[in-house]
């Protein structure tokens, strides 16, 4: 009885963001864009998509409008993220 919980507790604590990264690559990734500010000393806050990898400004169109969070730019360019290529 106690193990079903123990994991749906577990389970609930894993952000699916932190499950779509890569293994041994880890982004940190916070919730609003307050936090972020206080964590990216001297970086630029930015929004990442998570499914593929991209990194948004915010006077992007995207920005806050796809699968992901905030994130300090040096971090996620560090792990792989990039800028978009082009908009469709």
């Amino acid at each position: 009885m106690m193990r079903p919980v123990t994991f749906g507790l577990f389970a609930i604590l894993i952000s699916p963001v932190a499950l779509a990264q890569a293994p041994g690559k880890h982004l940190f990734i916070y919730r609003t864009e307050h936090d972020a500010r206080q964590h990216c000393h001297n970086d630029a806050v930015v929004w990442a998509d998570t499914r593929n990898h991209v990194l948004y400004l915010p006077r992007d169109p995207h920005y806050v409008h796809t699968h992901g969070g905030y994130v300090c730019e040096s971090q996620a360019r560090s792990i792989g993220y990039h800028g978009p290529m082009a908009h469709t």
